[in-house]
């Protein structure tokens, strides 16, 4: 989908006619920005464009007032606690900065967070109430929240602050006898308190131990490589990695008024979220890490707030990167006479131990700007130009910076700006390493938790977790890895740190491969060519390109047995073949498909569950079973349809319980074949036989054991797996298993 930027960009591009001012051969980076910037009225149209932009979050604090009044009702209803919860983050999110709505929703929500025991989140909350605008005369309770939360923390400083504020406001304010309880009880507490201990969370990343031996290399065709140098073995760790710079992905789903909760800074995900009180939309997981991320963010608030970061997607971590890494290079480029003169050799020199650190590393990765279209270079340009027109407009990036340079002046800064986040661009297009996770779904979207606490009701993590690209963010020394259609890596990610393990043991001297996106498990080959040819601008030549019977994909997940002559053949079926048949490539004998209208019809019907709708739809499985075979993927989506129309009443007859735990183990078997064990397709496959055996636990009354060997099997895997998501989605994950899935210690796997 075309989005308001492309829209825009293509209009200038034809008004301009622009591809005219295009060298005939690339150049550099300085030379293109400076032509397009000497365009006359372009610049102008994209400062108009900028300044036009309507801002997402309307002003005032009558929205916020209305979530937050939600809140309350829900609160007191005692419908759903975390609806409730969800209410006063969206208060939080529409509240103007410094306004006493925004208070009151800190406030409000730190009474939930407290029952849910997020006693870290809900200090925040009423600090940031204590620090707002928050009614004078109702403060002592929010110094009774924060000093239970102090509490609960061993905050020894903090605590004996805030008992210290109740003290004195006890002057004006005098406590009642239950307070007076509380306040001594607290005071005996902080004489036991050590000064020293406090609780800090958990360690978010665990040393991994010692890492191979890396040597980068440079091929006639290959280009730059990596090799081992030792020989690492199945499953060891081959690198690892922190990213540059990252930020949050903007697809077709993102929410247009609320953004995901993910932290900005840390890239945790599924937090509960403390937006930037001036744009509302950038997110983090603690104040703590908003104020860290703020020198930065501040560049970015008003992009956010016209919801610019949305529109020019991969853009975004372009001016990012840049705003990451310009002071690196800054006490090297301030002297400079002119942008040309700061376009320096030592920067772009392609060498291990670039001087200017991470950022070095970034700036030495490829663009393809001298391989790709016209069109693309010319896109990839204008969004360069038009990020330095919005630092130069709407932020005080330039009046800041240019007070430090003593020989450039503004306007030469602002091409070499455009230049550097132009480059940035196109390298991230090329290099830009895809971050997912298990997002979870809000609470006004499906009734998952508890009514107590972050806790799963059974049966439901099918529903609360789906797998998601939550950010893209750029590692260098990763992104040197080539790409092979077949990889021997595979990628976790812990926050914004990544770790990659062998999935196949790597001889000393063995090349290390990446797959960036095209697997020949999942595409055919010409899909593949042409991706790569696009995007990255080279020719695959990996052994599953270059062979010639290269049909993996269709051989394998599309195969199919003719019911005429009992031959098989493989065939990727379309919407329109399921409805009205197909013919057989050997035999063509004409293939009905009928059994699919019975099953769409039963899924999508809102008739009650009975054990004659389950036979009737498990009649015309076995009759699609019998016509796609093996690990067809056509027939998993199928089963998926199934799950979804009927594990909800998986609790109601033994019937159905065992048959959809039949049909679940084999589609964990071709979720397995086609993604491997561990990767998170696996683990969100393997989430309708969880449910189902979570189910069969409650149904029994908590007394059924798995004996199957097969599946304890997947539920080692499955556990094994868990490895590559977050530490905080893993621990939930594994809260609920040790709830309601018991394995038998009998049965070996």
């Amino acid at each position: 989908m075309e989005s308001a930027w492309d829209s825009f960009a293509g209009e200038l591009i034809e008004k301009h006619q622009l591809i005219k001012y295009l060298p005939g051969e690339f150049n550099n980076e300085i030379d293109l920005i400076r032509r397009l910037a000497a365009v006359p009225g372009l610049c102008e149209s994209f400062r108009s464009w900028l300044l036009a932009l309507p801002n997402v979050r309307p002003d005032g604090a009558e929205k916020s007032d209305k979530f937050r009044e939600r809140g309350n009702d829900i609160f007191k209803s005692k419908q759903n606690n975390h609806l409730a919860l969800e209410a006063y983050s969206k208060a939080i999110f529409a509240a103007p900065e410094g306004s006493e709505a925004l208070a009151l929703g800190h406030a409000n929500r730190a009474v939930l967070l407290i029952r849910f025991a997020s006693y870290h989140e809900a200090f925040d909350d009423c600090c940031l109430a204590l620090a707002g605008r928050y009614p004078e005369a109702n403060r002592l309770k929010i110094f009774f929240r924060l000093a239970e939360c102090a509490q609960k923390l061993h905050y020894f400083h903090e605590l004996r602050a805030v008992l210290k504020d109740i003290e004195e406001y006890s002057v004006t304010r005098p406590l009642s006898e239950a307070e007076k309880v509380k306040f001594s009880e607290w005071k005996k507490g902080l004489e036991s308190m050590d000064p020293c201990s406090f609780d800090d969370g958990e360690s978010l990343f665990k040393n991994s131990g010692d890492l191979p031996t890396l040597q980068e290399k440079t091929g006639a065709t290959a280009g730059r490589y990596v090799v081992t140098v030792e020989e690492i073995k199945e499953n060891g760790i081959i690198a690892q990695e922190s990213a540059v710079s990252f930020v949050p992905v903007y697809d077709s789903l993102s929410r247009s008024t609320l953004p995901s909760f993910d932290c900005q800074k840390c890239a945790k995900v599924n937090v509960i979220p403390f937006p930037c009180a001036s744009c509302g939309r950038a997110c983090y997981c603690s104040s703590k890490c908003r104020q860290q991320h703020a020198a930065l963010h501040r560049y970015e608030c008003f992009g956010y707030r016209k919801h610019l970061w949305h529109l020019i997607g991969i853009a975004h971590l372009g001016i990012r990167s840049f705003l990451v890494g310009f002071g690196t290079i800054l006490s090297e480029i301030r002297t400079r006479r002119d942008s040309a003169e700061a376009w320096f050799q030592e920067l772009t020199r392609e060498c291990e131990d670039n001087r200017f650190a991470e950022y070095g590393r970034v700036f030495r990765l490829v663009t393809n700007f001298d391989q790709m279209k016209k069109d693309d270079l010319l896109h990839y340009s204008m969004a360069g130009l038009m990020l330095a027109i919005y630092l130069r407009e709407c932020t005080t990036f330039f009046p800041e910076r240019c007070s430090l340079f003593t020989s450039m002046k503004q306007s030469e800064l602002f091409v070499l700006s455009g230049a550097l986040i132009m480059r940035h661009i196109g390298q991230l297009v090329c290099n830009g390493h895809a971050i997912s996770e298990l997002r979870a779904v809000l609470p006004s979207a499906g009734d998952c938790l508890e009514e107590e606490g972050f806790q799963l009701k059974p049966g439901l993590l099918h529903r609360y977790f789906t797998s998601s690209r939550v950010f893209t963010g750029i590692f260098p020394r990763i992104s040197m890895f080539n790409h092979s259609c077949d990889p021997n890596i595979r990628n976790s990610f812990e926050g914004s740190r990544l770790t990659v393990y062998a999935t196949r043991p790597i001889d000393a001297g063995g090349e290390i491969f990446n797959c960036y996106g095209p697997n020949y498990k999942l595409m055919r080959a010409c899909d593949r060519y042409m991706h790569l040819r696009h995007q990255y601008c080279f020719v695959c030549n990996c052994k599953r390109c270059t062979a010639r019977d290269d049909d993996f994909y269709r051989e394998v997940y599309h195969r199919l047995v003719c019911p005429g002559c009992g031959k098989y053949f493989a065939v990727e079926l379309d919407p329109e073949q399921l409805i009205e048949g197909f013919t057989c490539k050997v035999c063509g004998h004409k293939i009905s498909c009928s059994w699919n209208a019975t099953i769409v019809g039963i899924v999508e019907s809102n008739e009650p569950y009975s054990k004659p709708l389950l036979q009737q739809c498990l009649t015309a499985y076995e009759e699609c079973a019998r016509l796609l075979i093996g690990n067809n993927q056509t027939k998993l989506e199928i089963m998926h349809a199934i799950f979804d129309r009927f594990l909800p009443s998986a609790g109601l007859d033994e019937f159905c319980l065992d048959v959809l735990k039949k049909l679940a183990v084999e589609f964990v078997s071709i979720r397995r074949h086609q993604f491997g064990r561990i990767s998170l397709e696996y683990i969100v496959g393997c989430f309708f036989l969880i449910d189902l055996l979570a189910i069969e636990y409650c149904s029994s009354g908590g007394f059924t054991v798995i004996k199957d060997s097969a599946i304890c099997q997947m539920l080692s895997d499955f556990r094994e797996a868990l490895s590559i998501v977050g530490v905080g989605n893993r621990t939930f994950i594994l809260r609920y298993l040790e709830k309601y899935v018991k394995s038998s210690p009998e049965v070996k796997v």
